[in-house]
């Protein structure tokens, strides 16, 4: 039995459709106007991206016709329905109960391929789709083109933030490499490298962002910290040799200054080291150094390459002789006190010696016959030159010993 629509059925679909519509419509202007979208459209598109974007704008054009079909189906529904005031007969609902809920939605006839007709196949086909089926269809492929551009947006989002950072960075060195000036170091070679393989990540972002982010290529967040790490290297060099240039005279003169400084902290080690081959007996002491006049042939060195050698070499080799001029200072000067160390260790001695001979004498021992022959004992070793040391603190020990099992006796 056929079901009979009345007018406020059809007024109820109508108005339920218009809404529909709207929703359509809006959702795909706004879908026209996605930065992915826009951006894929106007991107010379390569790869994953040129594919996946290909399928996506042939399934988007196929969306649009689907839409104008329907259109046309609630156009002609809106139509035949007029205003409040038309009067509609049985006839004139059904036609348009029909229109709203059978095959009524045409898409344009495709052509069979002539291989895949048989001798009685037509040359074309039409599909007929209800509403409801169109706007199915519509969903699909918007959610399928919608997630192609949100994704490529994404995608370049992710990578073009760090790639552009890199270029920034790469920028920098390069402006700093202009100021050093030409050269044949290789940190130059190593900077165009690194230039390139920024230039083509950059490029391979921008033309096929999907494939980037995917298989193979979803290494690139990796490339792009090994670049960064590369770049700071050279940067360093760089600004060595930028700053060798600026201000080498200065940093010559400051080097200058710490080689005087280890003369003379090396000057003094052998003033002490004749003191103490004189007072000490066979003193283990560290070899002499000789670091000032060595580093006084790099310096010599540095100032005839100053005009043949590129700033990169110059501040490399200027900064390496900066730190080992610092450290050859600090160990002469800890030198010192090294060689000095056995004359310390007898005054420590004698200090000991002395302080347990006043420990004795307030407890009324240190006349004691024992305690007085050991106590000369240990001195005339301390005191006698040279001092033979491993002998004077055995004799202080002993000395010690004696004194402290004599001092329980007293009460």
């Amino acid at each position: 039995m056929t079901t009979m629509w009345t007018r406020q059925a059809i007024d109820a679909a109508i108005d339920r459709r218009a809404l529909e519509r709207s929703g359509v419509s809006a959702g795909l202007l706004e879908l026209d106007d996605h930065p992915g979208r826009r951006l894929l459209d106007g991107a010379k598109l390569t790869g994953a991206t040129a594919e996946a974007w290909a399928k996506a704008s042939a399934e988007l054009a196929g969306l649009w016709t689907v839409f104008e079909a329907y259109q046309q189906v609630l156009d002609r529904v809106s139509t035949m329905r007029g205003g409040p005031k038309t009067k509609l007969g049985d006839r004139e609902l059904a036609a348009m109960a029909a229109l709203l809920t059978g095959r009524s939605v045409e898409l344009p006839r495709q052509a069979v391929p002539f291989e895949r007709r048989g001798l009685l196949d037509p040359a074309s086909t039409q599909d007929l789709l209800t509403l409801d089926e169109a706007v199915e269809s519509m969903a699909r492929t918007y959610d399928m083109v919608k997630k192609v551009a949100v994704d490529a947006e994404n995608a370049w989002n992710r990578l073009l933030e760090p790639l552009d950072d890199l270029q920034a960075r790469a920028r920098a060195a390069r402006a700093t490499a202009d100021q050093v000036g030409a050269g044949g170091d290789p940190v130059f070679d190593r900077l165009a490298g690194i230039e390139k393989q920024v230039s083509d990540l950059r490029r391979q972002a921008l033309t096929d962002p999907l494939g980037m982010v995917s298989g193979a290529m979803a290494a690139t967040p990796a490339r792009v910290a090994g670049l960064l790490g590369q770049l700071a290297d050279v940067r360093t060099e760089l600004d060595q040799a930028l700053a060798a240039r600026t201000e080498f005279d200065q940093r010559m003169a400051g080097l200058q200054d710490v080689i005087v400084r280890i003369a003379r902290a090396e000057a003094e080690a052998e003033q002490v080291r004749v003191t103490v081959r004189e007072k000490i007996a066979a003193p283990k002491l560290p070899p002499a150094s000789a670091a000032a006049a060595h580093l006084r042939g790099k310096v010599a060195e540095l100032e005839r390459e100053r005009s043949g050698q590129s700033w990169t070499f110059l501040g490399r080799n200027l900064s390496a002789l900066e730190k080992n001029s610092r450290l050859i200072l600090e160990n002469a000067q800890k030198r010192i006190a090294q060689i000095r160390e056995p004359l310390d260790r007898r005054d420590e001695l004698r200090g000991l010696l002395e302080a347990y001979r006043a420990r004795a004498a307030r407890h009324g021992v240190a006349e004691a016959p024992a305690l007085t022959a050991l106590y000369q004992s240990a001195r005339d070793r301390l005191w006698s030159a040279p001092c033979d040391l491993t002998a004077a603190e055995a004799g202080v020990r002993e000395y010690l010993a004696a004194v402290g099992a004599a001092l329980p006796s007293m009460s």
